[in-house]
């Protein structure tokens, strides 16, 4: 089944490392750790993280309310998480606790990797202190809900501001003035006869579907029409898509976008190669420590319909094989008390999403969260089916590559993301 839904306002370890034995302790799901433990309850959680330290520091206070419960935190790099933790599915290797997105649900579902919270969402006692929205997305169109609301984080667009101040531009508020911006932000600084600083930071490896999305979808398309088919491979998304690639085709975005992930494009961004860039709040400390005052941001620009803001809302599950699911649950409910919650949302950058945290001016008086915050109402989510694992992870990336380096066209290439999304 698919979802669509409109948010309300509220709101390295590699897979091949993972299956070799010393790795199989840590990928248990807390027989081997209790032994170790002297015989308390173990819950082994798993997730991924762009600041190092964030989780570890943000539930520290976890053994003064949980005594009896070791909490073994372990970070997996974003680049080989789903693989890993598909491959610890499938071989029963799960951890108690693990972090995923919506869209990874049916998967799990369907590998009877993810045990069902309503009974216990239902008879905890903060259950209101989260938005409806929230739980809404969580059950990911699901008969029941398999996940708990860990993060929230909306994307948005970065602004070198010396770089508009130097070439007389206001920051885009449309589409036409992005693709203005995106050629009038890219120069020969040096004289080479070679651009060497670039208008835009472009993510064509995986992940680069959302700002993709972002960018395409608000000329009045979507991934799915009202009776739930696919509804990508249009004029009007061909249309869009090729105006996208020509950012690349017209040099307007690094020579190396084909490629550019998570790291790269901010890289590009901090060190001055690129002048905008589309990514979270989960950038901003580190971007300011660079570039300090020298940045700004502003909501995606509106196409004719509108904007179309993705949003990247991630929850925790439960292993459905894991020996200790009421101090897993505990966990869950820890981890949306109000000081763990304020402490990971400022530590690893997210929107908080609890009350009362929401109205803590720590986050309302940040221009970064704010700008977060402010346009919620136009948040969307993608759609949760059992191709879109795939879709993302591999077909997206895979094909908008051959786009980008002129190996299909603009058609072909929505074409075939329509098709296997569509399961073809």
């Amino acid at each position: 089944m698919f979802m669509k839904k409109r948010m309300r306002k509220m709101v390295s370890l590699t897979l091949a490392m993972c299956m070799t034995v010393p790795f199989l302790t840590a990928c248990g799901s807390g027989k081997e750790s209790k032994e170790e433990g002297n015989g308390k309850d173990t819950i082994t959680v798993w997730y991924w993280e762009d600041n190092e330290g964030s989780y570890e520091e943000a539930y520290s206070t976890w053994s003064e309310k949980y005594p009896d419960v070791n909490l073994e935190l372990e970070s997996i790099p974003w680049n080989s998480y789903h693989d890993r933790l598909v491959a610890a599915a499938a071989s029963g290797d799960l951890p108690d606790v693990y972090k995923i997105q919506p869209t990874w649900t049916p998967e799990l579902v369907s590998m009877g990797a993810i045990e069902p919270l309503d009974e216990y969402i239902d008879a905890w006692e903060g259950r209101d202190t989260i938005p409806e929205s929230m739980w809404n997305s969580a059950k990911a169109d699901q008969d029941q809900t398999y996940s708990w609301p860990h993060s929230l984080v909306v994307l948005y667009l970065y602004c070198r501001k010396s770089y508009f101040e130097d070439a007389g531009l206001e920051y885009p508020k449309t589409m036409d003035e992005f693709y203005e911006a995106c050629e009038k932000l890219t120069k020969d600084t040096d004289g080479d006869g070679a651009a060497d600083t670039y208008g835009f930071s472009m993510r064509g490896a995986r992940g680069g579907h959302f700002m993709w999305a972002g960018l395409t979808m608000n000329a009045g398309v979507d991934f799915l029409d009202d009776g739930g088919k696919t509804a990508l491979n249009t004029d009007k998304m061909t249309e869009a898509n090729q105006k996208y690639l020509d950012i690349y085709k017209n040099g307007w975005a690094p020579k190396t976008a084909p490629t550019d992930g998570m790291t790269e494009i901010v890289q590009n961004f901090e060190s001055g190669v690129t002048a905008m860039l589309i990514h979270h709040l989960n950038s901003a400390q580190g971007i300011v420590d660079v570039l300090g005052d020298d940045v700004d941001v502003v909501p995606l620009p509106e196409g004719a319909s509108g904007r179309y803001l993705p949003s990247e809302p991630c929850f925790w599950a439960v292993s459905s094989k894991s020996e200790s699911k009421d101090a897993a649950v505990d966990f869950l409910k820890y981890s949306t008390e109000e000081e763990p919650h304020k402490a990971l949302c400022k530590n690893a950058g997210l929107v908080p999403f609890v009350s009362p945290v929401t109205d803590d001016p720590e986050f309302t008086e940040n221009k970064f969260c704010a700008a977060s915050m402010e346009y919620l109402d136009d948040v969307k989510t993608f759609p949760v089916c059992d191709t879109w694992g795939e879709w993302s992870e591999t077909v997206w990336p895979q094909t908008m590559q051959r786009a980008l380096l002129g190996e299909i066209t603009s058609g072909d290439m929505i074409e075939t993301l329509a098709d296997n999304l569509a399961g073809e």
